[in-house]
């Protein structure tokens, strides 16, 4: 298997390699990270047995837990304290991890948290072994950032009487609808980003007619962001939190099921100031 693995946090970025690179100053990877990234973790959800009947009573479904992922690995060459430290600083971020894997499968990533690293280094043949436990609190593999805007609702010109020639048919109008469609076999949380100004934003789910309305002004400029994986709205940064603003909170209308999709309305509330703008970001779940 070849392909590159990708640790990033705030301190940094490293790149390890799964093909062997038969050279000094490359980080390479072992297999035993690639058996833990495909695996599929384990089930929380409880089989009780039945006391006085053949069999256990039957489940509604399996709800996975966090993925343990072990990430063992080498690199060599007279760069390797430099190399060494800049692995440890990646991770000792404090913060989450970002592990991005590019292989023959596709890109795939996880936002894991580190808990163990151990360095092996062997200073006279110039050569580092180590083993990083890391743990993704949810276990979903997210493929690449995709993204779909829409802009208010538009009426069109329509179609001047009588006709004259040549014909003018006018322009049509916008319907201020943005769609995302999953690609994967797990459910992908939508982020939807609405830019100002407006005196607030209803988004509409049109098939199942789910609702998020946020009653609070949007300057011109500033984004909002609901986010539909952690149930909350906010003003730029999470600390900004505009949650109790909203007046319709049906967050499962914006998570898109498997292999499924989800088209949302967007619906400016009050005077418009400024191009409102809607943006859907979300990326295949498996």
């Amino acid at each position: 298997m070849s392909g590159t693995v990708t640790l990033t946090s705030p301190l940094g970025s490293v790149t390890l390699y799964t093909a062997n690179q038969y050279r000094d100053g490359a980080f390479q990877a072992g297999a035993q990270f690639f058996h833990d990234w495909y695996t599929l973790s384990d089930s929380k959800t409880e089989i009780r047995e039945r006391a006085a009947a053949d069999g256990a009573f039957g489940i509604d479904r399996d709800w996975r837990s966090s993925l343990p992922l072990n990430l063992t690995g080498r690199f060599r060459g007279a760069t390797w304290g430099q190399m060494l430290m800049s692995l440890r600083a990646v991770l000792s971020a404090g913060t989450p991890v970002t592990v991005t894997v590019d292989d023959a499968i596709g890109v795939s990533s996880r936002i894991v948290s580190v808990r163990h690293f151990e360095p092996s280094p062997n200073p006279g043949a110039q050569y580092v072994e180590f083993q990083a436990v890391l743990v993704a609190t949810d276990a979903r593999m997210f493929g690449p950032t995709q993204t779909a805007t829409a802009t208010p609702p538009t009426s069109g010109t329509g179609q001047a009487w009588p006709q004259v020639f040549p014909v003018d048919w006018g322009t049509p109008g916008g319907d201020g609808r943005a769609s995302a469609m999953n690609g994967g076999s797990a459910v992908s949380p939508l982020t939807m980003t609405v830019t100002g100004g407006a005196d607030g934003v209803e988004l509409v789910e049109t098939t199942s007619g789910r609702i998020l309305r946020l009653e609070r002004f949007i300057p011109v400029g500033a984004t909002v962001v609901f986010d539909a994986d952690a149930g909350a709205v906010y003003l730029e940064v999470p600390e900004n939190d505009l949650t109790g603003f909203m007046t319709r909170r049906e967050w499962d209308g914006f998570q898109i099921a498997p292999f499924g999709s989800r088209t949302v309305q967007f619906n400016p509330l009050g005077t418009l100031v400024g191009s409102p703008l809607l943006t859907l970001v979300w990326a295949d779940a498996n």
